[in-house]
């Protein structure tokens, strides 16, 4: 049966476009909406539609997005697909930040328009379909009182190591709410067109096409969703109503949810961060300075009754000249120790700034070893028999 559609905002081309490219599996039905308001009404006013494409070309963009965002807002089951001349990055992201499923480009997409009409249809059902067959993912939370880029970078490479030793088709995501904003996006080398913010902003939007047409995707594999590099608040705090809503979609379409967070997050949202998670595990180096913070941090959630039975210590940046050892400091804390991480922090700044994972730069090093000891021993993940290869190289680059 034919698929009848509405074609908003768009000229004679992009209906013939559409037309040539489908056949009889599309009827373009008449649309004279010119804004937001008027679609609405046209969609409400025509039966049996099952599709909305929205134009975003020249003068035609920012009255697009708000249509997209009004159709969606309205009639959240009806797939609305944005159509241009051009997939310059500012028209893609106001229409997915708007709310469209897809986007397509006329004169480039010919080949390709069938299937992602099919994936624009299906997407809804696929993802229910998904909730009832796939196994609830596992989410992961790494958290610290203190700003750290270690704390992006150990998270990181726990995504890392999961995704190394995924079975079958398997999904893994990292989201890092840690600040200042952009560490992972800097340090993994991600995009900074769809972030973390976005989607905390459009929470029910969260499906399988959003996934695969908005999330940044490292070269290992990974999702990414990062805070924007130049994002300055002081926290997050306010932002994040809707935070374990998200979550449980996250487990939905995931298999491994891996979130780095401090206390910049708000401790109400680090103890909903943890009541979601199957492992929790908070960082912390050997100074007097991070262990009172964490201290001060674990007694604040204490209060917020987050679950800390679950919660688990590794130390970073391990040195045995220091006074103070993991076992003293995990009893200080009162939490078990997960795991101590050593190694060189110089190979670690290398890795950060060559583009490298410390898995593909320094296999053989302390945070390294300690990494994938936390994966097999505290995460459950068996040992991968594979032997590293230059799939691990996140950036496409080698080494001089």
């Amino acid at each position: 049966m034919a698929t009848q559609a509405l074609v908003l905002a768009g000229g004679s081309d992009c209906r013939d476009w559409l037309q040539s490219c489908l056949g009889d599996a599309l009827v373009v039905l008449p649309a004279d909406a010119v804004d937001a308001r008027q679609a609405v009404t046209e969609v409400a006013q025509t039966p049996d539609v099952s599709l909305v494409f929205v134009s975003f070309d020249g003068e035609l963009v920012s009255g697009g997005a708000s249509m997209v965002a009004a159709l969606t807002a309205a009639y959240p089951s009806l797939p609305v697909v944005a159509v241009g001349h051009s997939d310059a990055g500012d028209l893609v992201l106001s229409a997915m930040r708007a709310g469209a499923e897809d986007y397509f480009v006329i004169g480039r997409d010919d080949a390709r328009v069938s299937e992602l009409l099919q994936r624009a249809l299906l997407s809804r059902k696929r993802q229910t379909s998904d909730a009832g067959t796939r196994a609830a993912g596992r989410l992961v939370t790494v958290v610290s009182a203190g700003q750290s880029a270690l704390l992006a970078f150990l998270a990181g490479h726990i995504a890392f190591v999961l995704q190394a030793r995924r079975e079958g088709n398997e999904r893994v995501l990292f989201v890092d709410l840690s600040l200042p904003g952009g560490n992972a996006i800097i340090m993994f080398d991600g995009a900074h067109d769809y972030t973390a913010l976005d989607i905390l902003d459009d929470v029910e939007r969260c499906d399988e096409t959003l996934v695969e047409s908005a999330f940044q995707k490292l070269d290992n594999g990974v999702y990414l969703l990062g805070l924007p590099e130049d994002f300055v608040g002081a926290h997050l705090d306010g932002q994040l109503g809707q935070l374990g809503r998200l979550l449980e979609i996250l487990r939905g379409l995931f298999d491994h949810v891996v979130i780095a967070a401090d206390r910049g997050l708000g401790v109400h949202n680090i103890a909903t961060l943890m009541a979601h998670s199957e492992h929790n595990l908070m960082l912390s180096d050997q100074s007097v300075l991070r262990s009172r913070q964490n201290k001060a941090l674990l007694s604040q959630l204490r209060q917020a009754d987050a679950p800390l039975h679950s919660l688990r210590l590794v130390i970073g940046n391990y040195r045995s000249d220091i006074g103070m050892e993991p076992s003293q400091l995990a009893e200080l804390l009162g939490v078990s120790l997960a795991a101590t991480l050593a190694g060189r922090s110089t190979n670690r700044m290398k890795a950060m700034n060559t583009g490298e994972s410390m898995l593909d730069f320094a296999p053989s090093d302390g945070f390294t070893r300690g990494v994938e000891t936390l994966a097999s021993q505290v995460l459950g993940v068996q040992p991968s028999a594979k032997k590293r290869s230059s799939a691990w190289r996140l950036f496409g680059r080698g080494k001089d």
